[in-house]
């Protein structure tokens, strides 16, 4: 009886990815790749890298990913470097569907272009432990939605 409600259970897993779009397979993927980043780097305190956080105005989402993004290159030198750098380029590729994600529904992209965003630069420093949480709960953000 266990064995039958197992099997059913990996069926219906199965079944409920494959309905999953692609993009969203990969921005679940990019989230699992951030996280098994996470966990095997070596969080050094003297590292300091710029947070965009998750408190991002829906105009400035795509600036802040590029930020996030930049900053990864930051971390190669620390980190698991090929992960790093598969990463890098998977949230390269995602921008525009974490963007699509995580705006506002009366958002356009005209409204967005009049919008002054935060240069990378002006974000806060922060350790790349705390790093990695904002940008964790970035993406849980955008892959609830």
């Amino acid at each position: 009886m266990q064995l039958k409600f197992l099997c059913l259970a990996i069926l219906c897993c199965a079944l409920a990815q494959a309905a999953m779009p692609m993009r969203d397979l990969k921005m679940r993927e990019l989230y699992m790749n951030i996280k098994r980043l996470n966990r095997t780097m070596e969080h050094h305190g003297s590292l300091t890298l710029k947070n965009p956080g998750t408190d991002i105005k829906d105009c400035c989402i795509t600036s802040a990913l590029q930020c996030y993004r930049s900053q990864l290159d930051i971390l190669k030198v620390s980190s698991n470097a090929s992960l790093c750098r598969k990463v890098w380029r998977s949230l390269g590729s995602s921008l525009t569907h974490i963007f699509e994600k995580l705006k506002g529904i009366n958002i356009s992209r005209q409204d967005c272009q009049k919008n002054q965003c935060q240069s990378c630069d002006s974000y806060p420093n922060t350790n790349s432990k705390e790093f990695m949480t904002k940008l964790i709960s970035l993406l849980e953000m955008a892959n609830s939605n």
